[in-house]
């Protein structure tokens, strides 16, 4: 092999190697990164609603009517360490999660079989609460109320 041929071969090497790091790097910050950007604070004259304080069972008929206090965080699911143990075969046993962020609680659905809706509308992400929704949790169902 010629000189020139060993050069250009270790110039690309160097290179790939540049482009590698820049990849790993790139991704590492694309994961750490948090979404969105900053929002903007608005100040308002008016008090900001106050947060739903509890859970309602609407269904299944046998445990209707049962209330949970909303804290800091719930968990949801057939486990025992649960704060809310479902005994429903269509629950995981860590199924999803209410908890409380900005003065504002949300629910997030833990990677369950079968999902976390609320208001019939499957849960992807960490999705905020307000009076009057229904959660549903396998076929029991949670009403936020205050």
């Amino acid at each position: 092999m010629t000189p020139q041929l060993i050069r250009v071969l270790t110039l690309c090497l160097v290179l790939l190697i540049y482009l590698f790091f820049f990849r790993v790097l790139r991704a590492v910050w694309v994961g750490v990164r948090p979404v969105g950007g900053p929002t903007p604070r608005r100040h308002r004259s008016v008090a900001a609603p106050t947060p739903p304080t509890q859970l309602i069972v609407r269904a299944p008929a046998e445990i209707a009517g049962q209330t949970y206090s909303l804290g800091d965080e719930l968990s949801v699911g057939r486990a025992a360490g649960c704060e809310i143990t479902v005994d429903d075969t269509y629950a995981s046993q860590m199924h999803s999660r209410i908890f409380k962020r900005d003065e504002q609680h949300l629910v997030e659905d833990l990677g369950s079989t079968n999902g976390t809706y609320l208001n019939r509308e499957k849960v992807s992400g960490p999705t905020a609460l307000k009076r009057g929704d229904h959660v549903q949790v396998g076929s029991t169902v949670f009403e936020v109320a205050g």
